[in-house]
């Protein structure tokens, strides 16, 4: 009877995924191949069993989070889905981790332990359970080699990234060809895709008329609009939420770039963001615009795509258990109809019962007649108040910078950075000056204010999807709450204005 062959098992990693379009790959497997092939190895070839970490520094110990493939060896070593006397194939230790040898060791000697025989191919060394000290001695080097090798690449490519960014904030030198997917480094400069900048400022657009990061995704896909990423990362070109998202809350698209530094696995920003360094794409207006209409879906955490749109979300609530109502559809009337039902009472936990969407639909309108909503029907009211909420965005950013300026400083010992306390007197001016501005709009509102009731209702636009969503977001923003019940065929309800009762209906 033939005795069977020893299992081997081929590790590749390289941190760089630039590397996966040279030889690496095909270097490291086989160098393994050709091993095993001499030495009646069997390497396991399966999907299962194949472990290839691209794009996962061993510095870091990225390899060993639970995406990565060292990890998933590592587990099924423990797990004993890997025997003991199979070997482990790697070009090198480095290959296994480029950590402190304090970290490296320990592990390198928990495999060998567990029967897993370790063979480097650069150098034909076999690493195995109870062998000599030379060997030992060699692999406490080559980790102390590697490990030192990574830290002063990390500190040189620090020292130069730092030096880049230097040139950047003083003579808005271009940190080269990586730049937001908008744009494109031409050797000198960086300039605009015009096809892939309408893309952002329809997202733009479609953000300040209510649409959420899904809805928009959703649209940008119905309209077969090519996605930025590449083929590769995003195989079916779909736009997703998560993409929509990172593109309105990006300051590139007004032409900052933000300095940071990596602290630890984190990113810290490093002083002020350099102004007018990217081309501009859009304005402020219709940067803050944006960020008021998502901040006011973010209060009732929102994410409603459906066509007509729920003009309740967020905003009504049960008037028994306090619970929020939210749309039921019974089918076709006359039998069935559109409802709006308290989560309490769908769970049997609350005895209100089912409110007609019709009814409730005119209860809507009387509260918006009754608040602050006039820029709803009145173009120079809508104004007015567009840039009231543009402003107060704008004076939440700035005490958001300023906090993070203040908490950088509390962390430092000894002198304060000149650069920091700049920024802070300049935020501080761009405050007041805010401040000032949100005053003088809010009295023009208040000059505004005259229109008839019948009039408002004829005007506003509860049809369009973009109409019920910029009357459902007016008043999450003006922190309207509707306590909402049924007495016998009619509705009943309660208006609260931020946390105080304005009227009962």
């Amino acid at each position: 009877m033939t005795k069977p062959s020893r299992k081997a098992y081929s590790y590749i990693r390289f941190s760089s995924t630039d590397q996966a379009g040279g030889d690496s790959y095909r270097r490291q497997l086989a160098a393994a191949e050709e091993y095993c092939a001499v030495n009646g190895l069997d390497l396991i070839d399966s999907k299962e069993y194949r472990y290839f970490d691209n794009g996962k520094s061993a510095f870091t110990g990225k390899h060993l989070l639970e995406s990565g493939d060292f990890a998933r060896f590592l587990s099924k070593v423990e797990s004993g889905a890997i025997e003991p006397g199979s070997m482990l194939i790697v070009e090198s230790l480095d290959r296994l981790s480029r950590e402190p040898v304090n970290d490296a060791l320990p592990r390198f000697l928990g495999l060998l332990k567990l029967g897993i025989d370790i063979y480097t191919t650069s150098d034909a060394r076999l690493y195995v359970k109870g062998g000599n000290e030379i060997d030992l001695v060699v692999s406490i080097i080559n980790m102390s080699r590697a490990h030192n090798e990574s830290v002063l690449k990390s500190q040189r490519v620090s020292k130069a990234w730092q030096q880049k960014q230097k040139e950047a904030r003083d003579d808005k030198k271009p940190l080269g060809s990586a730049c937001p997917y908008w744009l494109k480094f031409n050797g000198d400069s960086y300039e605009v895709i015009p096809e892939r900048v309408e893309v952002v400022r329809c997202i733009f657009k479609l953000a300040a008329s209510g649409y959420g990061h899904r809805a928009i995704a959703k649209k940008l896909n119905e309209l077969n609009v090519p996605t930025f990423g590449s083929v590769k990362r995003n195989e079916k070109q779909l736009w997703a939420s998560s993409s929509t998202g990172k593109i309105l809350s990006n300051r590139a698209l007004l032409g900052e770039y933000q300095p940071m530094s990596h602290v630890g696995g984190s990113r810290t920003n490093i002083g002020d963001a350099i102004v007018n360094y990217y081309p501009v794409v859009i304005s402020e207006d219709v940067f803050f615009e944006a960020q008021s209409a998502r901040h006011s879906r973010k209060v009732s955490k929102s994410t409603k795509v459906s066509r007509n749109y729920n003009v309740w979300q967020g905003i009504a609530k049960c008037g028994l258990c306090a619970e929020s109502m939210h749309l039921v559809n019974k089918g076709q009337p006359p039998k069935g109809g559109r409802y709006l039902r308290c989560y309490g009472s769908a769970k049997g936990a609350c005895t209100n019962k089912l409110i007609v969407l019709g009814q409730a639909e005119q209860a809507f309108l009387e509260v918006l007649a009754k608040v602050d909503s006039l820029s709803l029907v009145q173009d120079s009211q809508a104004k007015i108040q567009k840039e009231i909420s543009m402003v107060e965005l704008k004076i939440a950013s700035v005490v958001e910078r300023q906090k993070e300026i203040e908490f950088q400083l509390m962390e430092l010992d000894g002198a304060l950075p000149k650069l920091a306390l700049l920024t802070l007197s300049k935020l501080e001016q761009e405050s007041g000056a805010l401040n000032i501005r949100r005053d003088e709009l809010k009295r023009d509102a208040q000059r505004e204010k005259i229109i008839n009731k019948q009039d408002f209702f004829d005007r506003v636009d509860l049809v369009s999807y973009e109409g019920r969503a910029k009357a459902n977001q007016l008043l999450k923003a003006l922190g309207v709450v509707v306590r909402m019940g049924r007495k016998n065929k009619n509705i009943s309800y309660s208006v609260e204005l931020n946390g105080c009762l304005l009227y009962t209906s």
